[in-house]
């Protein structure tokens, strides 16, 4: 081999050991961690999926007098959460309510044994008892029952002491419950306390008017 053939030979090997060195593989970039969930997030996830209480869910209609003056002044309001029920009370699902002369007067502020607006008006219903308080041994869920109370029975769903409801008698409606009490208070104090009847009296009516003196 000449001297001159010596520099070509070592090029080619030189050549030759670059084409048999494997070739690296390229990186894979680095991708950034994701910051963790803050305490924020973490704590909104298991709230998303509890169940709301059956107390929250509870909602019901209510006719509310905002104040004194026209049928404007009367609202239909929906109202959420269930009303607690105390010892001596029941709550009643109002199927039926009745409108009376002292309901308008009411809503005039010229009746004063109505609370001030804002305030539910209504002094007598019938329905049936959904819940009982403690200390209430005569009544039981599923009663059909009238009610007389100062107010607050024009809406679904009204708390009231137990003492003032009463049992509707078999084959009466709902209807006709209803719109007993107030007539028949009002008929029995014109009778015997203001017009002071006793046994072996009677009593002449000479003129009628409104619903308590109708047939």
């Amino acid at each position: 081999m000449s001297g001159d053939d010596a520099p070509a030979q070592q090029q080619n090997a030189e050549e030759t050991k670059q084409e048999n060195k494997p070739s690296e593989e390229p990186k894979a970039e680095s991708k950034p961690e994701s910051p963790p969930a803050s305490a924020t997030e973490a704590a909104a996830t298991p709230a998303a999926t509890e169940k709301v209480p059956e107390e929250e869910q509870f909602t019901y209609r209510s006719l509310v007098l905002s104040g004194y003056g026209g049928y404007d002044k009367v609202k239909l309001q929906v109202k959420k959460g269930k009303p607690a029920v105390k010892a001596g009370e029941v709550m009643v699902r109002v199927k039926a309510c009745g409108l009376n002369f002292a309901d308008l007067l009411a809503r005039q502020g010229l009746y004063d044994r109505l609370p001030s607006p804002p305030v539910t008006p209504g002094m007598e219903c019938s329905g049936e008892i959904e819940a009982v308080g403690e200390e209430v041994t005569d009544r039981k869920v599923g009663d059909k029952v009238l009610v007389l109370n100062r107010c607050g029975l024009w809406q679904e769903v009204a708390v009231v002491p137990a003492t003032h409801t009463f049992l509707i008698p078999e084959g009466m409606t709902f209807e006709e419950a209803a719109a007993l009490p107030v007539n028949y208070i009002t008929a029995y104090m014109m009778l015997f306390d203001f017009g002071n009847l006793r046994p072996n009296q009677s009593i002449l009516i000479h003129s009628a008017a409104g619903r308590t003196q109708s047939p």
